[in-house]
């Protein structure tokens, strides 16, 4: 009697269930996300794929480089590699807005280079529907704008979609040496 009885209460949760379940969307109505790292420079939101920043730290301490421009900030040991730190604020021309304490690092590689970019602040995973992308931007952000693919809409909010390797690529970039004129 006893597990005729577990049996019909079964049934029962089963037929509820059932009765009360949301069928699963249709596939067309799944819509793609896109996620990225959100940071800020200049009170500008950014975000850049995920796959583009190998790491996120603090500002470490860095060794100064003699005769280099202002925005090479000096090279830091991450785990034992000599990595450039480059000041983003410095390179594009952009005065930062939040104290320095809350600045980070994003670690960039590209081809057989890996430089730290000191970024104002970390925003984290950002997740954004890929529908919600617009290519190019209608705005002048100086010297970011030939960086910038586009923009994501979020909550009122815009994060401009940063190809942060494409500021390697950059000639100026990679002419460090401060000339003496």
């Amino acid at each position: 009697m006893v597990a005729s009885q577990a049996l019909t209460i079964l049934g029962d949760i089963e037929q509820s269930t059932l009765k009360n379940s949301v069928p699963m969307p249709r596939r067309e109505a799944v819509r793609s996300e896109w996620q990225g790292l959100g940071f800020q420079i200049g009170g500008m939101r950014l975000v850049a794929p995920i796959a583009d920043v190998g790491e996120l730290m603090k500002v470490p301490r860095l060794a100064r480089v003699p005769v280099v421009k202002p925005w090479m900030r000096g090279i830091a040991n991450n785990r034992g590699r000599l990595v450039p730190i480059v000041d983003l604020h410095i390179y594009l021309g952009i005065e930062p807005v939040l104290p320095v304490n809350q600045w980070r690092v994003l670690l960039v590689e590209h081809q057989q280079m890996t430089v730290g970019l000191i970024v104002e602040q970390s925003l984290g995973i950002q997740h954004f529907l890929e529908d919600s992308f617009e290519a190019g931007s209608n705005e002048n952000l100086g010297a970011l704008t030939p960086h910038i693919k586009g923009t994501f809409r979020h909550g009122g909010r815009v994060f401009y979609h940063v190809r942060l390797k494409t500021i390697f690529e950059d000639a100026n970039f990679l002419d460090v040496e401060l000339t003496q004129g």
